[in-house]
């Protein structure tokens, strides 16, 4: 079976540089550039979300319904006091459709981010009609607003440039509003709007220093992670990164989906011997040159390369069958080997152990399967070295 590319969310590989696409921040739209990263973040920060935006609509909810009390005091008790107070509540039972919403489907980036937009849109264009039937008090419905679009901008979580877009376009139909009703001085009118863009203004300052922030820690998080997880030297994951569980992980998955999974074994030969030769530093090359080859031809994001020991690399491949990894082993085998221009002649031996798809004794541990490798790796050892020798795993075997 040929080796396809595939995704594997369990195994992420992020960028070691922040100025990357992967992880280099566009702020003026305060998100990731890269979608991949951006769906991470925003996959990662979707609980913290999912709570404080839960808070804000129940929040929301109770408050604009209180808030009929303003109506009734200014118009009395009449038939557009009493419309409105059914309009509030109709938002207000917007804001609990929206919180069922989430707790239906807390898992949903989509239906936080349009809770999030709808609740807002539709008390928005209900505080206009409020507003509309109250022009005696639309200097107080002003500050209102302004006080409205704090919480677009900070307490209700979304996206950057959709709240912008909200704040900013019911701010502009609020000023029209004020402008259409002429009920206010020139200067008064003037205030108001200035008012309104004030709001707006450090709304927008705040909302997106608030999601650069995050985004920057995320970022810095994922740095910090990485060089825990990493090889310094080769750039391969360390065994501390392979002890954390990422092949029984993935066995368990072979396990679940019937698919395959091959293990290799890598090892420089004679790898002392370039050290007592040519120094250290040129072993470390050779460590390095050996390690960029197979990084260079197993699949980001998929496969897993790391450091088991001083000279042994261990290649993790999901989705690979035996015949795959043999394949790619020996054409590992064959570019290190015959590495051009090479400043120091070195091979290497290959042990391979793969679980067939659909194995009906797979190996009980990683260990085993490792296990395996490595016996596969003592018998290219015994065989001359710079060769490749592999084994279908399974139980007892």
């Amino acid at each position: 079976m040929p080796r396809k590319p595939a995704h594997s969310p369990d195994v992420p590989v992020p960028s070691p540089d922040p100025s990357t696409p992967s992880l280099a921040i566009d702020r003026r739209r305060a998100e990731f550039a890269d979608r991949a990263s951006e769906a991470r973040f925003t996959r990662h920060f979707l609980p913290e979300r999912n709570r404080q935006l839960k808070a804000s609509l129940l929040f929301a909810a109770a408050f604009y319904v209180a808030f009929a009390a303003t109506d009734f005091a200014t118009l009395g008790d009449t038939a557009i006091a009493r419309m409105l107070a059914v309009l509030r509540g109709g938002v207000a039972l917007v804001g609990l459709g929206c919180f069922a919403a989430i707790v239906r489907r807390p898992a949903s980036v989509r239906v936080s981010i349009g809770a999030a937009c709808t609740l807002l849109v539709v008390a928005l264009a209900a505080f206009m009609v409020v507003c509309w039937f109250q022009p005696e008090v639309l200097a107080w419905n002003a500050m209102s607003q302004a006080l409205i679009l704090m919480a677009v901008y900070v307490n209700f979580p979304n996206r950057y440039i959709y709240a912008a877009a909200i704040g900013i376009g019911s701010s502009i139909v609020f000023a029209a509003m004020l402008a259409v009703q002429g009920n206010l001085r020139a200067d008064d009118l003037l205030t108001l709007v200035l008012l309104l863009v004030m709001g707006n203004a450090l709304g927008c300052i705040a909302a997106r220093r608030f999601q650069v922030a995050q985004r920057e820690q995320f970022r810095a998080s994922l740095l910090l992670q990485q060089l825990a997880d990493r090889d310094p030297l080769t750039g391969c994951y360390n065994r501390r990164f392979l002890q954390k569980g990422l092949l029984n992980a993935e066995l368990e998955r072979a396990r679940r989906y019937g698919t395959p999974l091959s293990v290799i074994l890598c090892d420089i030969d004679h790898f002392k011997r370039v050290n007592d030769t040519y120094g250290h530093a040129a072993g470390d090359q050779v460590l390095a040159d050996f390690a960029g080859l197979l990084l260079g031809l197993t699949r980001d994001t998929v496969d897993s390369a790391i450091r088991y020991g001083g000279e042994e690399f261990l290649l993790v491949l999901p989705q690979t069958d035996l015949a795959g990894a043999h394949a790619l082993a020996e054409r590992i085998r064959a570019a290190f080997a015959g590495a051009p221009g090479a400043s120091i002649a070195a091979t290497a031996s290959f042990g391979i152990a793969s679980v067939p798809a659909h194995a009906s004794t797979p190996p009980a541990s990683s260990e085993a399967l490792i296990d395996a490798a490595d016996a596969q790796l003592y018998e290219a050892k015994r065989g001359g070295r710079n060769m490749v020798c592999g084994t279908l795993a399974v139980a007892g075997r």
